[in-house]
C-alpha cells in the first residue's frame, strides 16, 4: 500500500510541477532566472515546513508515503534536499550540512554537465 501511495502522490506532484511552472512562466517572465521552476522549488519547500509541523505525526502511514514522498518528492526534488540538510544542522552537524549542500548542488551540476559531454560524442 506504501508504494501505491508514493506512485499516485508522486503522480499528482509532478503534474501539478509542470502546471505550476507554465503558470508562473505565462504570468510572469524573466530572462534572468528561470521562475516557474525557482517558484515550484520554493512553493515545495514552504509545504514540507507546513507538513512536517503539522501533519507529519497525525496519521504518519498515508501522509509520509503520499504527500512527502510522493507528491513533494515529485513536484520538487529540493523538498527532499532541503529536509536532510535541515535534520543534519538540527542534529549540529554544520560541517556535514555545508558539505552536503556544496557536494549536491556542484556534484549535480558537474554530472549533468558530463552526461551532457558523453552523450554527444
Amino acid at each position: 500500500m506504501r508504494y501505491i501511495l508514493i506512485a499516485f502522490g508522486g503522480a499528482l506532484g509532478a503534474v501539478s510541477r509542470v502546471l505550476t511552472s507554465e503558470l508562473i512562466t505565462s504570468k510572469i517572465s524573466s530572462s534572468f532566472i528561470p521562475l516557474g521552476i525557482l517558484s515550484v522549488n520554493l512553493l515545495g519547500c514552504f509545504f514540507l515546513g507546513i507538513v512536517l509541523n503539522t501533519l507529519l505525526f497525525k496519521q504518519l502511514e498515508f501522509y509520509q508515503p503520499f504527500f512527502i514522498l510522493g507528491f513533494l518528492g515529485a513536484f520538487t526534488t529540493f523538498s527532499a534536499f532541503s529536509r536532510e540538510t535541515l535534520d543534519l544542522i538540527s542534529q549540529g552537524l554544520w560541517a556535514s550540512a555545508l558539505g552536503y549542500i556544496l557536494i549536491s548542488t556542484i556534484g549535480c551540476l558537474l554530472a549533468t554537465w558530463l552526461g551532457l559531454q558523453l552523450s554527444t560524442r
